[in-house]
């Protein structure tokens, strides 16, 4: 399987995790110039920009790891971009940025809010 493949994978159970959760799902794999965030959802009033890691045979501390302080700064204005277009005032948004942990090893997900 293509890791691209996997990767999509990840994202679709995650989607399906954070709905359990109670989140409503709003956008996936949103693409600018600048960055790219996988999920985009709601929490309540709170705007959730999630970014979706998963590995086969890793333990979560290094897949956490992965996620440069580089990356944390293109979701950021990623999301910048994302509630321009949505006309939301970004000052006032309330919004968090999330990461979500598969290991397929371990068969297990995790979900780090306002991680970054």
């Amino acid at each position: 399987m293509s890791t691209r493949k996997r990767g999509l994978e990840g994202e679709s159970q995650a989607s399906r995790y954070l709905r359990q959760q109670g989140l409503v799902i709003v956008q996936h794999n949103f693409r600018v110039p600048c960055g790219e965030i996988d999920i985009i959802c709601r929490d309540s009033d709170t705007w959730v920009f999630v970014e979706v890691k998963r590995r086969q045979n890793s333990d979560f501390a290094s897949i956490l790891e992965q996620i440069t302080t580089r990356q944390c700064q293109r979701i950021r204005r990623a999301a910048q971009y994302f509630l321009v277009e949505q006309t939301v005032n970004e000052y006032l948004a309330k919004m968090r940025f999330d990461i979500i942990t598969i290991n397929d090893s371990q068969v297990t997900v995790e979900w780090y809010k306002d991680a970054f």
